[in-house]
């Protein structure tokens, strides 16, 4: 059952289970990793006594949202992180002889209208497929589903006809004249993105490069291509690409926002990728750029690197 409403999503199944078990499997980390995580990720996730639930993967913990007990095996709700913009209500009751859990979706309605739009049918369809994942765990049976849905069930994927994008979001204490600086100034970039790799900036200009210089080589490597400047609102690069890369556009739209900044980077291009690649790489990038935005945050508010190591 769903309904898919103008600024949220709500998805419903029936587990032919008490509601112990599903509450078990919602809240428990290393159950929720079992129906929750595409299993190629090879990630675990854990809590800790904050209730902040993390993906563990490649030697990191990375945050993806904040768990709360609203009531003991009825109810729990989970903000993803980090800009608290989401949330999602996970609801249980008794329902012939086993449970129905419903999932709602909202705080969409924070977001400018077709950033929220565009995010509504990828959320509304992951957690269909989510729920017979979590379906089929409890029932012991394979899941149908097993390359997960972790972007979109958190709201950070956007669909179009014309295009896949994968959007992240954070709340930075300082003036966006202060962030502008530090995600165009190569020094700056170096200090909270790669801090063992300098950067290089040809011009800061549309037609401008943001590259690396690959000594053994003598060549560009990682280079982005301004497309779009408007400072300190927005700036647009593309990523040049060899084949069978794809060249990606990412996009920094800075807001004032509560006496800071409201940093947006959307990253699209993945409509260009295979489908067998697609997914696989929206959903790690989804983290990726969360853990970068974290970065950015702790930089421009003088503390200390969350990612000493960079990206």
């Amino acid at each position: 059952m769903q309904k898919v409403g103008q600024v949220g999503v709500e998805r419903s199944i029936w587990i032919n289970a008490p509601r112990k078990r599903v509450w078990q499997a919602i809240l428990q980390p290393d159950q929720l990793a079992q129906w929750f995580m595409p299993p190629a990720l090879g990630a675990q996730m854990k809590r800790d006594d904050k209730g902040m639930l993390f993906v563990s993967m490649g030697g990191m913990d990375i945050p993806v949202a904040v768990t709360e007990v609203v009531r003991e095996l009825h109810q729990l709700i989970s903000r993803s992180v980090p800009d608290m913009l989401l949330t999602t209500t996970y609801t249980l009751e008794d329902e012939k002889g086993g449970t129905r859990l419903t999932v709602t979706m909202s705080g969409f309605e924070a977001l400018p209208e077709k950033a929220a739009q565009e995010r509504l049918n990828p959320s509304s369809a992951g957690w269909e497929k989510a729920l017979n994942n979590l379906k089929a765990y409890i029932d012991g049976a394979e899941l149908p589903f097993p390359e997960g849905y972790v972007a979109s069930l958190y709201g950070y994927r956007r669909e179009s006809k014309e295009a896949f994008a994968v959007e992240r979001s954070i709340w930075i204490d300082a003036p966006r004249e202060r962030v502008w600086q530090a995600i165009t100034d190569p020094k700056q970039l170096q200090q909270w993105y790669s801090p063992t790799t300098p950067w290089l900036l040809s011009a800061l200009e549309v037609g401008g490069k943001f590259y690396i210089y690959n000594v053994e080589t003598e060549t560009e490597i990682y280079t982005e291509v301004i497309e779009l400047l408007d400072p300190p609102h927005q700036l647009v690069k593309r990523l040049v690409a060899k084949p069978p890369e794809t060249p990606h556009v990412i996009a920094w739209r800075l807001a004032e926002e509560n006496g800071g900044t409201r940093v947006t980077i959307t990253n699209s291009g993945y409509e260009l990728e295979s489908d067998s690649t697609r997914h696989p790489n929206m959903e790690q990038n989804a983290f990726g750029f969360g853990m970068m935005l974290e970065n950015l945050k702790a930089y421009n508010e003088g503390k200390a690197l969350p990612n000493p190591y960079g990206f």
